[in-house]
């Protein structure tokens, strides 16, 4: 899997949501226009100019990732390296798809959608902002968090929503479109559970494609109906059961798309989360089963996002 993710590097002072937000949208304007990782590294001096050229001609021969080839070569620590991917994968959300959770899902009141009928346009309107705090929800896998309000530094996902909108005009009848808007009706009613398990059990049916085979590029962002169309990996699973969800009457509150390192893997990961019935749930595409967040101990959160806020996690213990 290719996600490359890592948000603000930790500090044993705890910085105020203010000055957390203005610092990470500093270093995101900072390296948004170098977001390559041997780019990233060199610019904030983990690796020289030299070390790279040497990485990327090992890499030329052996085929394996830039990231391995410089653990291998002792460059650099897997620590720096995975903080790395992490600060390249916020900058991918800020250029490739932030829109997509910003202006794409209508913010409204938990569950207001009382109409019988699916819209998967409404799905994908502009977001209206939000005047009120959200609501509290339990610490994730235990870590607390900072919530910021201001994402606007994440304006650049209009790539996303002007071909969603463009598919929706020219293939709104198509059968991909028409398979996932029956999926939804037959939703429609059942209770939130089931709702949410319906969604899981048909987006996790789709194929698992790593970008660089479905699209001949690193890193892709998929709409949904290219999702269930082709195929596609972790982030691109998150974001259409969000969609899903949202055509279905849960709130973009309710939601958050969280990219969490694998401690099992230890590779980064996107799942979804959604607060229903007083619990948290975990959508996840390496698990069939709609797990309670408390139950679930292998993920360390590092950011979560929906369309009015994120929340940077750190460790309950850090103080």
């Amino acid at each position: 899997m290719t996600l490359d993710t890592t948000p603000p590097a930790e500090k044993t002072t705890p910085k105020s949501p203010a000055s957390l937000q203005d610092s990470f949208i500093r270093s995101v304007g900072r390296t948004v226009r170098t977001n390559k990782l041997g780019d990233l590294l060199v610019h904030s001096s983990l690796i020289t100019r030299d070390q790279l050229r040497a990485a990327l001609r090992a890499q030329k021969e052996s085929g394996e990732r830039l990231g391995r080839v410089l653990l291998q070569q002792g460059s650099i620590s897997a620590t720096q390296l995975y903080r790395k991917l992490a600060e390249q994968w916020v900058i991918k959300v800020s250029t490739a798809g932030m829109a997509l959770m910003m202006q794409v899902l209508t913010p409204s009141a938990a569950r207001a959608d009382d109409g019988s009928a699916v819209r998967l346009a409404a799905a994908f309107t502009p977001g209206i902002a939000q005047s009120v705090k959200p609501a509290a929800y339990p610490q994730l896998f235990g870590a607390s968090e900072v919530r910021s309000a201001n994402i606007s530094a994440f304006t650049k996902w209009t790539s996303v929503m002007s071909r969603f909108d463009q598919q929706m005009r020219n293939d709104s009848g198509s059968p991909v479109v028409n398979k996932w808007k029956t999926h939804l009706q037959d939703l429609k009613g059942k209770t939130a559970r089931q709702q949410i398990e319906g969604v899981n059990n048909y987006i996790n049916s789709v194929g698992y494609i790593e970008d660089g085979e479905n699209y001949r590029k690193s890193d892709y962002w998929a709409t949904p109906i290219e999702f269930l169309s082709h195929g596609g990996d972790c982030e691109d699973f998150a974001i259409a059961k969000y969609a899903s969800l949202r055509a279905l009457g849960f709130s973009s509150d309710q939601m958050r798309i969280a990219i969490v390192q694998d401690k099992i893997k230890n590779v980064p990961h996107a799942i979804l989360i959604i607060y229903a019935d007083g619990q948290a749930f975990v959508l996840d595409n390496q698990d069939k089963r709609v797990e309670n967040a408390d139950n679930v101990n292998r993920y360390k959160p590092i950011f979560s996002i929906n369309s009015n806020n994120w929340w940077l996690y750190k460790p309950s213990h850090v103080s």
